[in-house]
This record gives C-alpha cells, structure tokens and sequence, in this order.
C-alpha cells in the first residue's frame, strides 16, 4: 500500500476509533488491531500517540475545508451556500458524542483551542457569502454583513462548548440546525428564505 494511502487509513480509522472510544481509551494498539496493521507502521507516521490524536484533529479540519470549498464552488446561490455549510458542520459534529468532545478538552486544552482557531479562521468566508447573499438580494440590505460574520463565528465558539450541550441535554446536530435557521430569518430576505426553503424540500 503506498504511505499517502496507508496514512489517510491510519487517520481516517483513528477518527472512527477516537469516535467510538474516545481520546482516553484511545490506544494505537487498538487503532492497529482496528486496522489490522502493525503498530510500528503507525508509529513510522506518528511516534506518539498525542501527535497521532493531534493530526487526526487536522485531518478532520482538512475535509471540512474540503467540504466547504466544495459548496462555494458547486452551490451559486450564497443564501443556500450558507445552509450547506452549517449542514456540513452539523454532519461531522454529531458524529462525535457530546461526552467524548468534553473528554477532548478536558484532555487536550491545546488540542481544543486549535479547534477554535480553526472555527473562527472561517470568519472572511462567512463574510462572503453573506455579502454576496446581500449583494443579489438574498439578504437584508440593512445588516453590516462584516459585523454579521464577526458575531456569527462567535457566538458558535462561545456557545457550542461540549458543557453547553451537556448541561442542556440538547443533541448536537438539531441544536446547531434550530440556530441556523433562527440566524437566517433574521439575515435572508424572502427571496432568500424561498431558496432555503427549496433546498429543503429537495432534500
């Protein structure tokens, strides 16, 4: 198997490992029994297990990046482009249970402000599209969409804490799409709720 392979296997079966067991129990004994690999070929790739959780965490980053290109690329309508990509969001967040998140952050507080860094490294995206939702006549003309952005990507990293959803019993994906929806009545024109509502209905 050629390494590039062999690496995305390691990471790609280490987030499904971190899913199920989270990042205490996780051990690259058993990511290599998972995997039917050798853990020296592991530790070729990662020589400790915090470097291997640590590069798990970024190769999540670079699919929702990857994710989120594609939206912007294959989805003209911003207002829809918005909706996709918190739907993307939504997608790789609930994956992972609530308990198993606060077990990262507990563990890993570095690990977890990178994971915040990352949210709001999205500001000037969130900007564009809703700048352009606004520029078509998708959005509000009398929201600044710069200060929008700026609020936007806050309030999720302030809020979205795994303590959040545990405190309020509330289940990650449906909570993050409830919201959603409440920011695009207050952001979206009709013209702009119309298409988000067709996007629905044709999923």
């Amino acid at each position: 198997m050629p390494p590039k392979q062999q690496l995305n296997q390691i990471l790609e079966g280490g987030f499904d490992s971190v899913i199920d067991t989270g990042v205490r129990a996780f051990t690259v004994e058993s990511l290599a029994k998972r995997l039917a690999m050798s853990k020296k070929t592991i530790y070729k790739f990662f020589p400790t297990k915090e470097n291997l959780i640590r590069s798990i965490m970024r190769f999540v980053f670079t699919q929702i990046d990857a994710a989120f290109n594609k939206v912007m690329v294959d989805e003209p309508n911003p207002a829809v482009q918005f909706i996709k990509i918190m739907e993307t969001i939504a997608k790789f967040a609930g994956r992972v249970p609530v308990d198993k998140i606060a077990e990262l952050k507990s563990l890993h507080p570095e690990l977890w402000r990178e994971i915040e860094s990352f949210r709001l490294s999205h500001q000037d995206d969130f900007f564009t599209i809703l700048n352009n939702a606004q520029l078509k006549g998708l959005a509000r003309d009398d929201i600044n969409m710069r200060a929008a952005s700026i609020i936007y990507i806050n309030i999720i990293n302030s809020t979205f804490q795994p303590e959040f959803f545990l405190k309020n019993d509330l289940p990650i994906r449906e909570t993050i799409r409830g919201f959603v929806q409440i920011v695009a009545r207050g952001i979206f024109t009709d013209k702009g709720i119309k298409a988000i509502k067709e996007h629905y209905e044709q999923n």
